[in-house]
């Protein structure tokens, strides 16, 4: 029989006044609803790791807004800077963010600092591509590849552009999963890594990163409820490690490297996408979470889905 219950039928005894007994039972019941809130799920639980400001604009310059140029026009992703090569600029991002684009895409720095960009490496089973673009003149944060990847529990962070605006939002590392069962019997590969905070449309190929604000995985998709996907940093390094024969073959100057690719360029484009870089930042909880995805017409924003049917 519920606590409440037999409350009742003891304070009846206790207090034969009705009005009294009345009082003391809703403030007992109070009580315990304040007691045991997030059980109900009234109260929101404590959040992973407090976004701080300072957090947010440490990290800012590390990330770069992709816009990539096709047949329908253009589409947003998010990268990371993670190196330089002679006189390249070096972004890790999503494949499915540059899948489509036939010539350059376009990269932008939170600086201002702007430059046409080329593919010069994808992995379509683990939704990975590496753009080379011209150095940037100034001297721009490259992110760390962590060397252990995250344990369940670890707080982390995702990072993206979004379709609009800059946000950094916090979760916890909830698993890892393999995209498929190996049909010879061996044990699958746990290399996906979920984190406890939903993505946008934009956000695909920003960086997953754990405390000491190294990469511990690429976002590529989010269930559109409340979890996020990516690939985690043991596949990217061995992603990264394959791709040094492509770099000692890039010309010396970018600029000639990308006209041979690009023998139109987009110019008008680049104009147009110049317009749609995000002018202001701004940090979100997961308590206010917006979706800024793109609306425009010809502006499409990516964000691959994944059902997470596979634990491990």
């Amino acid at each position: 029989m519920p606590i409440c219950f037999l409350l009742r039928r003891f304070m009846s005894v206790l207090f034969p006044y009705s009005m009294l007994r009345n009082i003391l039972l809703v403030t007992f019941t109070m009580i315990c609803v304040v007691v045991h809130a997030e059980e109900f799920g009234i109260a929101r639980r404590t959040p992973a790791a407090q976004v701080q400001p300072q957090f947010s604009q440490q990290m800012l310059p590390y990330i770069v807004r992709i816009i990539a140029f096709d047949a329908n026009g253009q589409s947003f992703g998010t990268g990371s800077s993670i190196g330089t090569y002679g006189e390249y600029g070096v972004i890790l991002t999503n494949w499915h963010v540059v899948s489509e684009t036939e010539g350059l895409v376009h990269v932008v720095f939170p600086s201002g600092f702007s430059s046409f960009g080329a593919k010069i490496k994808e992995d379509k089973t683990w939704d990975l591509a590496l753009i080379v673009i011209s150095k940037p003149p100034q001297s721009i944060p490259m992110l760390t590849i962590a060397q252990n990847p995250a344990q369940k529990g670890d707080p982390l962070w995702i990072v993206g552009f979004g379709s609009g605006s800059y946000r950094i939002a916090d979760g916890r590392c909830v698993r890892y999963m393999a995209l498929e069962i190996p049909k010879d019997g061996t044990a699958p590969l746990n290399e996906i890594l979920e984190v406890s905070v939903s993505a946008r449309k934009g956000d695909s190929g920003g960086p997953i990163l754990n405390q000491k604000c190294e990469l511990v995985g690429v976002l590529f998709g989010s269930d559109m409820v409340q979890n996020t996907a990516g690939s985690y940093c043991g596949r990217v390094s061995q992603f990264l490690a394959t791709t040094l024969n492509k770099m000692t073959d890039l010309p010396e100057r970018p600029e000639s490297y990308f006209a041979s690719i690009e023998t139109g360029g987009p110019l008008h484009q680049l104009h147009e996408s110049r317009n749609s870089v995000p002018q202001t930042i701004e940090v979100f909880q997961r308590a206010s979470v917006s979706d800024s995805s793109g609306t425009s017409s010809g502006i499409r924003s990516f964000s691959r889905r994944y059902v997470p049917s596979a634990s491990f």
